[in-house]
């Protein structure tokens, strides 16, 4: 039997290993000590990304440890985005604290609202379409999920006079 600690430490080559016992909730996880101990490649760039957005917190990242099951890179991924996807429906980001970071920075703001990585084009396309902050929630009110490339195309059809099937 081997808890999750020890197989991260050995590395994990083999598609089978299995977490048998949880780790110990660690209060100084970072990312990067997350992504070393589950030995993902800097060619990875897209799980190591998504891991710093979606895993934003250390509660988050200290959950991820103990949901994981199979030490595969697809079950990494695959658990990573159904987490996302739990905390797009109950665990977001509430209207006055997304307002505040818009205030201050609307592209990290937007990154963390929609738990995806939004560059500086996106959101001039986004600002373009009149999207605004109201507007973000408004939209993931109605459709948790909604990813921010949807976002866009909705306020550009709205921009444009055009009623959304949302």
């Amino acid at each position: 039997m081997s808890d999750a600690i020890q197989v991260f430490e050995h590395g994990n080559d083999d598609t089978w290993t299995r977490i048998i016992e949880p780790a110990p909730y660690n209060p100084d996880l970072s990312t990067n000590d997350l992504i070393n101990m589950l030995n993902i490649s800097p060619e990875a760039w897209r799980i190591r990304n998504d891991m710093q957005i979606i895993l934003n917190t250390v509660e988050r990242r200290n959950e991820y440890v103990n949901r994981i099951v199979n030490v595969n890179r697809e079950s990494r991924f695959l658990l990573l985005h159904q987490m996302k996807d739990e905390y797009l429906q109950h665990d977001q980001l509430t209207d006055e604290h997304f307002m505040q970071l818009y205030a201050v920075n609307p592209v990290e703001a937007l990154t963390m609202y929609f738990l995806q990585s939004i560059d500086i084009i996106a959101y001039w396309e986004w600002a373009n379409a009149n999207g605004t902050a109201e507007k973000a929630i408004q939209y993931k009110r109605e459709e948790p999920l909604l990813l921010f490339i949807q976002a866009i195309e909705r306020a550009e059809d709205e921009a444009r006079g055009i009623v959304s099937g949302f």
